[in-house]
């Protein structure tokens, strides 16, 4: 009898690690995206703001300030989807514990322990935290002088040659 239960317990606890393991992959590939996602918004500010910013260090701005504006930046983006964030799963958690507690006559605590908080807390300012580092260094790089010229753009072209595959040389090159 005890060895039948071991068995049930062997898969029960190999499920429990798969579903585990599915979990956290999902969550790295949503931080991964947020991650993206932000630094996407952070670049797209930076390039549009770059006489802006440029103006800021002209009159003396530091380079520690301008770091700190851009994670501030960062912050404004995620700080609306923590708080949504933590409500919409407390939400779902109250929904959750009532349908346990009619449907399948189960009781458990529907508050996120102290461990998730954190966790989440954590991951959620990681996020705007490494998707500024790139826009950081873009700004710090930038020459103060291409910075406050605003007769040129700042986009650089870029030449595309469509070649006639016929017209092609596919011959093997000799360096």
């Amino acid at each position: 009898m005890e060895a039948f239960i071991l068995q049930d317990f062997k898969l029960a606890h190999l499920s429990v690690t798969f579903l585990q393991l599915i979990f956290n992959l999902v969550m790295l590939l949503l931080f991964s995206l947020s991650v993206l996602l932000i630094y996407s918004l952070l670049m797209l500010s930076v390039e549009s703001k770059s006489f802006e910013f440029g103006v800021m260090r002209m009159v003396g701005l530091s380079k520690d300030n301008i770091i700190l504006l851009v994670i501030l930046q960062s912050f404004m983006f995620v700080i609306p989807s923590i708080i949504s964030g933590f409500v919409v799963s407390l939400t779902v958690l109250q929904f959750g514990k009532y349908y346990a507690e009619t449907q399948m006559q189960m009781d458990f605590e529907a508050i996120p322990s102290a461990v998730s908080v954190i966790q989440a807390l954590f991951l959620s300012t990681m996020i705007p935290l490494l998707s500024s580092v790139l826009p950081i260094r873009v700004v710090l790089d930038r020459n103060l002088n291409d910075a406050l010229d605003i007769q040129r753009s700042k986009t650089q072209a870029v030449f595309v040659n469509i070649l006639n595959k016929k017209e092609a040389n596919t011959g093997p090159m000799v360096l």
